[in-house]
């Protein structure tokens, strides 16, 4: 038992280094048609248009075909997935492929925003909660009641049992 436990890994081993070959060769039509639009809708055209990859609508734009002729060939190649296919679109064509470039501030800016409002609302918020609390001015709270109010209210609370 011990001595054809070995000899079936090794078998086995030596099956899977044989056929290991055969399954990177390539992908098969429907995954690589899959990332092929799974990558280009997340891509855009550089030739000024603003549309995604996929949907330019140029006529004459000849980047969509050159940048979907690229995207086609990373998409039949299985050592690519695809981070690694934007990333090639990225070195090829530029940074304008991707909606925002990784080296944009616009989240810097959206972050600020943010803060800004949150500190702008907060204060809004305690200086209304602040104004509710306060119910007459120091000058009226020191003034006495007029025509004796404040015994008047003193026997009123006594006489409650």
């Amino acid at each position: 038992m011990t001595r054809a436990a070995p000899a079936f890994a090794w078998l086995l081993i030596a099956a899977v280094t044989a056929l290991a070959p055969l399954h990177a060769q390539g992908r098969t039509p429907a995954d690589a048609e899959r990332l092929y639009r799974e990558v280009g809708d997340q891509l855009f055209c550089t030739c000024g248009c603003r549309e995604k990859l996929l949907s330019c609508s140029h006529n004459v734009c000849a980047a969509k075909d050159a940048q979907r002729a690229y995207l086609r060939e990373l998409s039949q190649k299985p050592e690519h997935d695809a981070a690694t296919m934007k990333q090639e679109m990225v070195r090829r064509f530029g940074p304008k492929v991707l909606q925002v470039p990784e080296d944009s501030s616009v989240f810097v800016v959206l972050g600020v925003s943010l803060a800004a409002l949150l500190a702008v609302f907060g204060g809004m918020f305690w200086y209304v909660l602040g104004r509710g609390r306060r119910v007459a001015p120091e000058s009226a709270a020191a003034a006495p009641a007029p025509n004796g109010l404040d015994e008047r209210i003193e026997r009123d609370m006594q006489e409650l049992p």
